[in-house]
């Protein structure tokens, strides 16, 4: 994780072109561009194989996946929304396997274009729509304002980890333009997970940064400390500030979640609760066309319970790696924030955003420095290879 030389434009360009396509096209909540937006990640992913076959785990891979979104292909409430998450989910996993043989640098130098482009455009935004309620609602008609929030949460995450593969620490001033766009986007969910952010990033550079450089170290603990002073002395006023311009000005529960949720879970029943209830009569359907607001209730009704339980655990599945410790604890903070954020939006689970978050599984499995248990076996087998003459 040493610090990577300049990154030539025509390194990380393909692969920036084709992530912002990705994002653009579930953004656009346009059905043809997102049915496009699945082909072009099935082509991406066909394109970086270069006309070889799956390996033998990659179809037991590909088996499970049929297994666990099986219930969803027979649920004609439905319609064929489930076969193209289906075929989308395949399409994006791939796609972010072949994303992901890119070297940390790489994929670091994609993600900062689109973090800052779209920081960019999202000051645009505001310029433009400046003085109307919710201006990030104005961008796309029918568009939610907590949407513009939660996809830069999730450019945020890639933004982070991948600054850590390459350099090993977190990066400090995005998070603080992150917590400015979901302060703008008025909405509860993206400012407590920009909270934590923030939060996770000062901890966790104390922690894991600077192991070569103390230096960065002490920055990063004087600066934790002088956040936590300026808490204690203007605490009470940023806190105003925030309830008084913002929804949590009528507190953290969002009833309008509570209702979806409570309408929902009066349909479970024995068989509902591990194959997946349908939306009929129940809020989701007559107020919010269908939207459950809740990524999880959505797995569940279209898929049931294992891929539901599977969506839930997975920030988890990093642990179980045999990666260095604090690769472990800074992927397991930033992934289970992302997996927060989708407890009130739904970013994924499935949706074309899932390249997004299988990139960060994939990207810590490639790129994350091992275990030193791990890390010595490897040694140990290398120093045992015959030497020949």
């Amino acid at each position: 994780m040493n610090a990577q030389a300049r990154i030539p434009l025509r390194e990380f360009a393909p692969v920036m072109l084709f992530m912002t396509a990705v994002m653009l096209a579930f953004i656009s909540q346009i059905q043809v561009l997102m049915v496009a937006g699945a082909g072009l990640c099935a082509l991406y992913a066909y394109g970086a194989r270069s006309g070889q076959g799956l390996s033998r785990n990659e179809w037991l891979l590909l088996a499970l996946c049929c297994l666990l979104f099986l219930p969803g292909f027979a649920k004609p409430y439905h319609g064929l929304s489930p076969v193209f998450y289906f075929l989308s989910t395949v399409a994006a996993f791939f796609a972010a396997m072949a994303a992901t043989r890119k070297p940390p640098g790489v994929l670091l130098a994609a993600f900062q274009w689109m973090y800052w482009c779209a920081v960019a455009a999202v000051a645009w935004v505001l310029y433009t729509y400046w003085g109307y309620p919710e201006p990030f609602g104005m961008v796309i008609e029918g568009s939610s304002t907590n949407g513009i929030p939660a996809y830069l949460i999730v450019l945020q995450v890639s933004l982070s980890l991948a600054t850590y593969l390459a350099h090993g620490r977190l990066p400090v001033l995005s998070t603080l333009f992150t917590f400015a766009v979901a302060f703008f986007g008025n909405g509860r969910g993206s400012l407590v997970v920009a909270a934590i952010i923030i939060t996770a990033t000062l901890t966790l550079n104390v922690i894991v940064a600077g192991r070569d450089k103390p230096q960065w170290r002490l920055a990063f603990l004087m600066g934790l400390v002088l956040v936590a002073f300026g808490m204690v002395i203007w605490g009470e006023e940023l806190l105003e500030l925030v309830t008084t311009y913002t929804k949590l000005s009528v507190g953290l529960v969002d009833t309008n979640r509570l209702e979806i949720w409570d309408h929902y879970t009066r349909k479970i029943d024995g068989f509902t609760f591990l194959f997946g209830a349908d939306y009929a009569g129940t809020v989701i359907e007559y107020e919010y066309r269908g939207n459950p607001h809740i990524a999880y209730i959505r797995t569940h009704s279209f898929f049931g319970l294992p891929l539901t339980l599977l969506a839930l655990l997975s920030p988890g599945f990093v642990l179980l790696a045999r990666k260095a410790l604090a690769a472990k604890l800074v992927f397991f903070v930033f992934i289970g924030v992302a997996a927060l954020r989708a407890s009130s939006e739904p970013v994924f689970f499935p949706t074309l955003l899932d390249f997004f978050y299988f990139s960060w599984f994939l990207m810590y499995l490639k790129h994350a420095p091992p275990s030193a248990a791990r890390a010595a076996t490897q040694a140990q087998t290398l120093n045992e290879v015959p030497r020949h003459a």
